[in-house]
């Protein structure tokens, strides 16, 4: 038996699951929404944005372009040594540890000098002191964060031929997002320039903290749920239409069992009174048996609703000429 279905009973499975199909996409959506709000945790990404730049003294146009399209080759090198633990591992321990903090800068001591007319000489005397550099110890932000955990939080990306290159983070909080990201932008600006000789770099935009999450995305975790309701609705039609196997039409018979139509029987309806037809049959028969042959009764009805005497009058002839 052929099961193969043409396209016209394909759009007849789609016409008859059009319901199913409409409900099941509008449960998906909803269920899709519910649970990316309640079962899947929000994730925020944090951004920080650098520039890696080789100073050259050279004048030579041609010498800056070669060095500029060097430092774009060299961006894929970047890359690796941000998300190389010899990064990852000291930011997770700036951030897991007490820092000492510099609140004043060191400053030197100002020397003035004074004239001695005794001895005809100047003599230098101390204006202002020397001040030491101030720090303070800032407590650690965070704990049980090791490099490990970063490296399944960063990445890095940028634009093709361009030398700007960007640190994504994506964490559950948006502000440890924001101190992961700009703490691996100063500890890659600290450490880049004993790695590959490098001093220039800057830091373009500082990480903000974002409190938009960006995972999971809601629109596209609806749109999957609407069209996968939308799958299971014509994949139930589909299947009750592939192992159905009663007559619905005469093609049916002809084309897919290969039989030859013999003939149509027209549907009889049900009668709905059975019992009050069986009644007025045997009333009628009865009354046929009472009346003789040959005998015509007519009979006028008036206004009252009585039958008329002649009419009775008729009858009796009628019935004494018979006997």
């Amino acid at each position: 038996m052929d099961n193969a279905i043409d396209l016209t009973r394909l759009w007849a499975i789609i016409k008859r699951s059009i319901v199913p199909m409409i409900v099941l996409a509008i449960v998906g959506g909803l269920v899709a929404y519910i649970g990316a709000k309640t079962l899947i945790t929000p994730k925020y990404t944090a951004s920080t944005t650098m520039l890696v730049n080789r100073r050259d003294s050279n004048s030579d146009a041609n010498t800056q372009y070669t060095a500029q399209q060097a430092d774009v080759q060299v961006i894929t090198t970047y890359k690796g040594i941000i998300t190389s633990p010899t990064i990852l591992d000291t930011v997770a321990k700036n951030l897991t540890e007490p820092q000492k903090v510099q609140t004043q800068k060191a400053t030197k001591a100002v020397y003035g000098k004074k004239y001695d007319s005794y001895s005809d000489t100047y003599t230098s005397y101390v204006k202002t002191k020397a001040k030491p550099a101030q720090y303070k110890l800032v407590p650690a932000k965070y704990q049980n964060l090791t490099g490990a955990d970063l490296t399944g939080m960063v990445t890095v990306t940028n634009e093709t031929n361009s030398q700007l290159f960007t640190v994504n983070v994506q964490n559950t909080s948006a502000t440890q997002a924001r101190d992961i990201a700009n703490g691996i932008a100063q500890v890659f600006k600290d450490k880049i320039s004993k790695i590959m000789n490098v001093k220039n770099v800057t830091v373009m935009s500082k990480a903000t903290a974002n409190y938009t999450p960006t995972s999971p995305n809601l629109k596209l975790m609806v749109v999957i749920g609407v069209v996968l309701g939308i799958v299971i609705g014509f994949a139930w039609g589909f299947i009750r239409e592939a192992t159905d196997r009663t007559v619905k039409s005469l093609d049916f018979i002809t084309g897919e069992l290969g039989l030859t139509n013999l003939g149509i029987v027209n549907y009889v309806h049900k009668m709905k009174d059975i019992q009050a037809a069986k009644e007025e049959g045997t009333r009628v028969i009865s009354e046929g048996r009472m009346t003789p042959r040959g005998s015509s009764t007519v009979a006028a009805t008036s206004d009252d609703g009585d039958l008329s005497r002649e009419s009775l009058s008729r009858s009796r002839h009628s019935g004494n000429r018979r006997i």
